[in-house]
């Protein structure tokens, strides 16, 4: 039978409780997403699977000794490091990662080599916790955009693609968010994954199944778009064009995941007994270890990541007051959707020439939001898609370009760039890993967005030359950045 004593049931607690203490708010926050999100509501689902996965196979547990394992403490301290850059930059999906991972290791410490490595799996399983994958949404928009199209010149209808918006002779159709599949994908692999471990005993054959419950989805995510736009055709615009779409597709998925599962089962392997199970254990003892330096050094690194949680600077006024543009008209809602909630400081004008002035001042670690986050967004994706998106120089100056498009045809141009401590910066990962370099180095230094916007109705080049101006007039209100750009 597997051996305990005191100390390591003493191990055990601490342990836990110290990484329950440091990761409290990274938990509480995955438990809300769970809770508000359909797409990841079978994270509540994932800790008792693999505690059932354990106990199914009990029996090579209860008949082999644990070996404290020294080899995952460089794990554990790889992902405290990777929690406070997390806590650091805000990314709570990088700081749920490392919850899962440090819990991870900290088991395998316990455990031991030889018993990690079997319940591999079950440890391995507990990744699927992570609400994550949200940032493949415009990809997968674009391969159902691009399935659809296919199937559909397949079937001899007249369609005309405009990025995520597809034209046909009788109605026109686009490809949202919630038509990306990012749900059925996720869904596909936490169970696709469990059912290749449960009827394989295969390594080579649990990934060839894993990959087939990847790639099924996309492609049936993409059937599903095509027989939507099929039944509005044939019906003149009747049926599928609304709510009821949504209930089409998930009793497809439905068949779809009954499909795989039919498939799969056609290869599936026997079952390995709990006899068997408990033989391979007896065979594989040996003695049992317990270090107490490998244990205290793990307590000690969780409870050094808290306290260095707790001197991250957190900024309530920004560094400098921005200076208003007070003989420009306010502009109360942003006309392309521009929305950055919680700011320091913000400004939102509009010069004679129609160009949208918005600037949003953040701290790099603030008591309440942040600049990168899912709430805050450059423009409305749910009435504007993206037609062009580039980085460029306007004047000199380094900036990202869109060209929007709505659903009526009407066309903007946004011209915006981000700054952390007075630097430019394009793409909000960089934002994200500037912020938290410099967060120790300069705790009052800020972060900002920029951007200009206005509608396209003479030309794109026309509507530049009316930003470049807008930029030129309201540069005496901004300080010159590092790198020349106006802040």
């Amino acid at each position: 039978m597997i051996k305990t004593s005191l100390k390591f049931n003493l191990s055990i607690f601490v342990l836990l409780s110290l990484w329950l203490f440091v990761y409290y708010d990274n938990l509480t926050v995955m438990e809300a997403i769970w809770r508000r999100s359909d797409t990841f509501a079978h994270g509540y689902f994932i800790l008792p699977i693999s505690l059932w996965l354990f106990w199914r196979d009990r029996a090579y547990l209860l008949h082999s000794k644990t070996q404290t394992s020294w080899f995952a403490l460089p794990f554990v301290i790889g992902s405290l490091v990777v929690s406070l850059f997390a806590y650091a930059a805000d990314i709570n999906v990088l700081g749920q990662l490392s919850a899962v991972t440090c819990l991870i290791s900290l088991i395998w410490l316990l455990l031991g080599n030889k018993l990690a490595w079997h319940y591999k799996f079950p440890l391995a399983y507990l990744i699927f916790l992570v609400p994550m994958g949200e940032n493949l949404i415009p990809e997968l928009q674009d391969i159902t955009a691009w399935f659809t199209v296919a199937f559909l010149k397949l079937h001899g209808i007249p369609v005309f693609r405009d990025g995520l918006y597809i034209q046909i002779p009788n109605g026109l159709f686009e490809v949202a968010v919630a038509c990306s599949g990012i749900r059925y994908l996720i869904a596909s692999l936490a169970v696709g994954t469990l059912f290749a471990y449960l009827s394989y005993n295969s390594l080579k054959k649990q990934m060839l199944f894993f990959l087939f419950a990847l790639f099924l989805p996309i492609l049936a995510n993409g059937i599903r778009a095509y027989l939507i736009v099929i039944v509005a055709y044939y019906s003149d615009m009747e049926y599928a064009t609304g709510a009821d779409h949504l209930v089409y597709g998930w009793l497809f998925f439905g068949f779809v995941i009954m499909l795989m599962f039919w498939i799969g089962g056609k290869f599936s392997d026997p079952e390995l007994s709990s006899d068997e199970s408990k033989a391979k254990a007896i065979k594989e003892q040996s003695s049992t270890s317990f270090s107490v330096v490998t244990l205290v050094s793990a307590a000690a690194i969780l409870l050094a990541t808290q306290v260095a949680k707790s001197t991250v600077p957190i900024v309530e006024q920004p560094k400098e007051v921005m200076a208003a543009i007070t003989e420009l008209p306010k502009v109360d809602k942003s006309n392309w959707g521009i929305v950055y909630h919680h700011a320091l400081l913000q400004s939102h004008v509009e010069s004679d020439a129609d160009v949208e002035i918005y600037r949003a001042v953040y701290a790099n670690k603030q008591v309440t939001g942040e600049m990168i986050n899912h709430a805050n967004r450059v423009f409305d994706h749910d009435n504007w898609t993206i037609v062009e998106r580039v980085a460029f120089e306007l004047n000199g100056h380094k900036a990202k370009r869109l060209l929007l498009r709505s659903i009526t045809g009407a066309e903007r141009v946004v011209v915006y760039w981000y700054q952390v401590d007075g630097d430019i910066v394009l793409d909000e990962p960089t934002v994200k890993l500037k912020q938290a370099l410099t967060l120790f180095l300069d705790s009052a230094s800020n972060s900002e967005i920029v951007a200009y916007s206005i509608p396209v109705t003479e030309g794109e080049q026309t509507a530049l030359k009316q930003i470049a101006l807008a930029i030129d007039s309201t540069s005496q209100y901004f300080v010159k950045s590092n790198n020349g750009l106006i802040r």
